[in-house]
């Protein structure tokens, strides 16, 4: 990996980001990879990368885990848990990619990557006789997506009768409690802070406080997503969203605007309010916002859940991706991971059992 192996601060973020990727999330963006390495990574941060780091055609940016076999791990794919692709135009920038990593001879984990992608299949083929790439047959969804038109300017019109009524009467209920505005904000230096901390006691005050999830509940993903902020506003891109009653935050989106598309990187709801599914009024508001401007397509990031499919029902399919070389380091991933396996289906049952015992 060292040979072939570029610092961050050798690729300049207009380089990096002209890279003609697609779909160009926020998580193939510059500031992500640089909010990174300056909040989580524990490591030095590279990247491998195809053509002159002036003009790269391809990148795939590794950092180390703090502990256990020395491998590379795509950049945030296994702690801030998105679906982290590689950044690379056409199909032979990414075979060229596929290649450079597997004469790399480390292992290599790719978190929950998306595998309606050519990428996978040529790393595979770039592996043949150097190593094997294992990629999880219990798959899943991620990313969902509207694609937006002037209908979406009214939500409400993609939804059967019942569910329409469902929403007016939410509507009531919220009114019934104060009054009911929405802000869909830039954030400047002046405001950001105080939005982001607003922002974050919104998410921490219902479940993800309780099952201990919420971002300010970790110092260094709070830190990430702090830093990101504060680049991506002034790039111009962040978007921080609000439902208010009676001045009270609802709910909240943490959210970029780039590439003609609506990112949605976190959302959360007030339980105050839960009665009135403030999250969901809030989603209405801005899905409304983002077709009234013309964007292509709303974007809900991370994995496909029960509150995405009410409003998309197109996701990316997903799995785990791990690639084992054939050599020494290879042969101590393989195992670490393979016991990891192992014990957390030991504690699997081990629970399950408890729970039976209980019941």
């Amino acid at each position: 990996m060292e040979a072939a192996a570029i610092h961050l601060s050798d690729i300049g973020p207009d380089a990096w980001d002209a890279i003609p990727a697609q779909p160009s999330t926020p998580m193939r963006q510059y500031i992500w990879a640089k909010a990174y390495e300056e909040t989580l990574a524990r490591g030095a941060v590279k990247a491998v990368v195809v053509g002159p780091p002036s003009k790269p055609l391809a990148i795939a940016p590794f950092a180390e885990p703090a502990s256990g076999p020395r491998r590379q791990i795509l950049l945030g794919a296994e702690d801030l848990w998105e679906s982290i692709e590689v950044t690379a135009g056409d199909e032979q920038s990414q075979r060229q990619l596929a290649q450079l990593i597997a004469n790399s001879g480390m292992p290599i984990r790719l978190g929950h990557h998306p595998t309606d992608t050519p990428f996978l299949q040529l790393l595979s083929q770039a592996y043949r006789g150097k190593g094997r790439v294992i990629v999880s047959t219990q798959q899943a969804r991620a990313m969902p997506k509207i694609k937006l038109d002037a209908s979406w300017i009214e939500p409400e019109s993609h939804f059967n009768s019942r569910r329409r009524s469902d929403f007016r009467r939410m509507s009531r209920k919220a009114e019934a409690l104060g009054e009911v505005t929405f802000e869909i904000t830039e954030p400047t230096a002046d405001n950001l802070d105080a939005l982001l901390n607003e922002a974050f006691d919104v998410e921490a005050s219902s479940w993800k406080g309780r099952s201990g999830t919420a971002i300010s509940q970790d110092s260094g993903i709070a830190a990430f997503y702090r830093n990101y902020a504060h680049q991506a506003a002034e790039a111009g891109i962040l978007r921080l969203c609000f439902v208010r009653i009676d001045g009270v935050a609802a709910a909240m989106q943490f959210a970029v605007e780039c590439d003609q598309s609506f990112w949605l990187i976190k959302v959360g709801y007030n339980d105050a309010f839960k009665q009135v599914s403030p999250g969901n009024l809030l989603m209405r508001e801005t899905i409304k916002y983002a077709a009234e401007k013309g964007l292509g397509s709303y974007e809900f990031l991370g994995k496909e859940a029960e509150w995405t499919k009410l409003w998309a029902d197109g996701a990316r399919p997903i799995a785990t991706v791990r690639a084992y070389p054939y050599n020494l380091r290879g042969l101590a991933a393989f195992c670490s991971d393979c016991l990891d396996f192992g014990l957390k289906k030991i504690r699997t049952r081990l629970e399950k059992h408890g729970r039976k015992e209980l019941a």
